[in-house]
């Protein structure tokens, strides 16, 4: 400010000494603007709020979900040029927004960029829409927010954080063809056993002799005035661990992979699941690459409940087609994790012979080892693993697998 008022004092010296009023004019305007300049600097960034709301932290692949942005100055004081710059993942595509700046300072992140003109107490919400999501956990954040005087000129800035993240489980689609007696993708639910599994509460029954009183549901007894229990779904017969080849190309793993057949893979492996807990199954998830986590191996413990299915989506859009290590030993740190009779299914899209010793010492231990082979090569290695005696089917998805419909299971 001093500068301004010593600029705009010498205009009023020469001014009066030359007797012109028109730089007395421009001597007051400077001043004024000086002074406005000042205010905005200091009392700017004061009670403006910016928020932004996503319609959902959790989508599909493919599904559109809208995105709120809201400015609102809280003062007295108007602001003639407030911008925001919002740091949002590469792959997202605003509908509203068809070109976007690059970050320069963080790679792989685009700048949604607002300017406004905000009058006294004035809220602002813009609508965005997020169109054909790609599979994969997006981050938004941090938001770069600058307050801006009438000539452009930068007045005060401020760095909101603002973490956010969508996370974007792959498609799922029918499983055909799997009509045939196999293991463990042909399982059902069991109608009767010895055994129940407290976790699959089905409701209440009227009290029988010999139930427990444990098993008394009072809530429902004084509801309907007679004693009723709770009932449970019979014990499923197995586990099953779906293990995810997530190296699409042979060679050293982190030189190289195709993008296309890793999200087949990814589509393959979230549709079993669905069909797996459906029929029944107890259910888990294994990928030999980091899931933003420091573990190495990306995991899912088994679970029988219908809620393990958003899990697996979640662990599906976090894991990437870099391996964080060999499947073998994967496969290795697997039999420390899971009993023995557990069923493990591979999901893989390269040719399976550098697998075939690994998944067969499994078997010898007593793991129930299947492989479902897609890709272009799955005929080819299909064959190759049912030499070695193991269990496969050639899965394909068509045309495409952000097109296909439905998964067809060939054994």
């Amino acid at each position: 400010m001093s500068s301004w008022l010593a600029l705009a004092g010498a205009m009023v010296v020469v001014a009066t000494l030359a007797d012109a009023p028109g730089v007395l004019l421009i001597a007051a305007l400077t001043i004024g603007y000086g002074s406005l300049t000042t205010v905005w600097s200091r009392y700017g960034m004061r009670q403006v709020e910016y928020s932004r709301r996503l319609g959902t932290v959790r989508a599909v692949a493919q599904d559109s979900v809208g995105l709120d942005i809201t400015i609102w100055n809280r003062k007295r004081l108007p602001l003639p040029w407030v911008t925001a710059e919002d740091r949002v993942s590469e792959g997202l595509g605003v509908r509203e927004r068809p070109q976007m700046d690059r970050d320069h300072e963080r790679q792989g992140t685009l700048l949604l960029r607002n300017d406004w003109a905000l009058a006294w107490h004035e809220r602002v919400v813009r609508h965005f829409h997020l169109d054909d999501l790609p599979r994969g956990s997006h981050r938004f954040g941090p938001v770069q927010l600058r307050i801006r005087d009438v000539l452009g000129r930068l007045a005060a800035d401020d760095r909101l954080e603002m973490p956010d993240t969508l996370v974007v489980a792959p498609r799922m689609v029918e499983v055909r063809n799997v009509e045939r007696v196999m293991s463990p993708l042909g399982e059902r639910r069991a109608r009767h056993s010895l055994s129940v599994d407290p976790a699959l509460y089905a409701g209440v029954r009227p009290f029988q002799a010999g139930d427990s009183l444990r098993r008394i549901h009072w809530r429902a007894t004084a509801r309907v005035g007679i004693p009723v229990s709770r009932r449970f779904d019979p014990a499923r017969g197995r586990e099953v661990v779906l293990v995810v080849d997530v190296q699409t190309v042979d060679g050293p793993y982190w030189l190289a992979w195709d993008q296309d057949a890793f999200e087949g893979l990814a589509v393959v492996a979230a549709s079993l699941v669905r069909r797996l807990l459906a029929d029944g199954a107890s259910v888990g998830l294994a990928a030999a690459t980091f899931a933003g986590s420091p573990q190495r191996f990306a995991w899912l413990a088994p679970r029988a409940s219908l809620a393990q299915l958003p899990r697996a989506g979640e662990l599906l859009a976090r894991i990437g087609p870099v391996p964080s290590g060999p499947l073998t030993a994967m496969l290795g740190w697997l039999t420390r994790r899971v009993p023995v009779g557990t069923a493990i299914i591979l999901v893989t899209a390269r040719h399976a012979e550098r697998l075939l010793v690994p998944l067969r010492r499994m078997q010898r231990l007593g793991y129930g080892v299947e492989l479902v082979m897609v890709g272009r090569d799955r005929a080819a290695s299909a064959r190759a693993a049912r030499l070695a005696g193991l269990p496969v089917v050639a899965g394909s998805l068509e045309p495409s697998w952000d097109e296909a419909h439905a998964i067809s299971l060939v054994g």
